[in-house]
């Protein structure tokens, strides 16, 4: 039996859909805010902080594998909320909450090793979501894009020490805008603005990329669609991925407004 401890986007569904399809038995722990799978028999509803009970509830079913997939916003540790087994190890996981999420991951997998849990790659039964390539289409890139592309990727591995920001906005070696807690379409949404602001001719150049400390069984960067379709309405011209460290939704309808607008996606 899998266990799949899920969160918020639409990750989580399209790996239920595939567990279904190929008829692998699961239970789902949801700690989505508005309980998002509680139509489902095999579902359990469950807060961040409730270790102790998630793991009481897979061993229960018999799961000694589980899957970590979906948004989570990182929860206020309150001592109302937190079980006996987050309590015992809540020392080490606070530790964790001052260096970022990347570090809260990594003990929290360390606690379900410790209680014979194995915690899977999230693209196991998915696979075909990975970035791969070398480019999605054939749009050509300037000397100045891969200048840009270079900044930014220098700029998010300097980050990647403090655990903040998977993505920077680029706009002819001048960064726009750095992913904040907010996400990334915010970040886009003011690169946006401040092209607006400042009349800029040369559009811009997302780049998004994992932390260099990120562990990506549980945390790769996700692309989709109205991710691509916000950053051609704010002067973005094309976007540069990590291949096979990224996700891809609906790559066939990213593929055609790429298309169709001259728009870019480059692996690197």
């Amino acid at each position: 039996m899998l266990g799949i401890i899920v969160g918020e986007s639409n990750l989580p569904k399209y790996l239920i859909y595939k567990l279904v399809k190929n008829k692998i038995k699961f239970i789902i722990l949801d700690i989505t805010k508005k309980n998002i799978y509680k139509n489902y028999k095999n579902s359990y509803k469950l807060h961040i902080t409730q270790l102790g009970k998630a793991i009481s509830i897979l061993k229960r079913n018999n799961c000694n594998k589980i899957i970590l997939i979906g948004k989570v916003t990182r929860p206020e540790l309150s001592f109302f909320k937190i079980d006996k087994t987050t309590l015992f190890n809540f020392s080490t996981i606070f530790r964790a909450f001052k260096k970022g999420d990347g570090f809260i991951l990594k003990e929290i997998i360390k606690i379900f090793k410790k209680n014979n849990i194995k915690v899977l790659n999230s693209m196991t039964y998915t696979k075909e979501l990975i970035f791969s390539q070398k480019n999605l289409n054939n749009v050509k890139t300037t000397t100045q894009d891969l200048l840009s592309i270079k900044k930014g990727v220098s700029i998010l591995n300097s980050l990647s020490k403090y655990d903040i920001a998977q993505a920077v906005i680029v706009n002819n070696g001048f960064v726009l805008a750095v992913e904040g807690p907010e996400g990334t379409d915010e970040a886009i949404r003011r690169s946006g603005k401040i092209s607006r602001q400042l009349k800029l001719k040369n559009k811009s150049i997302l780049i998004k990329l994992p932390k260099l400390n990120q562990d990506i069984r549980t945390d790769l960067p996700t692309l989709g669609y109205l991710t691509v379709k916000n950053c051609i309405k704010n002067n973005i011209k094309g976007i540069a991925i990590k291949k096979s460290k990224n996700i891809i939704l609906e790559k066939d309808k990213i593929f055609r407004i790429a298309k169709n607008n001259n728009f870019f996606i480059k692996g690197l």
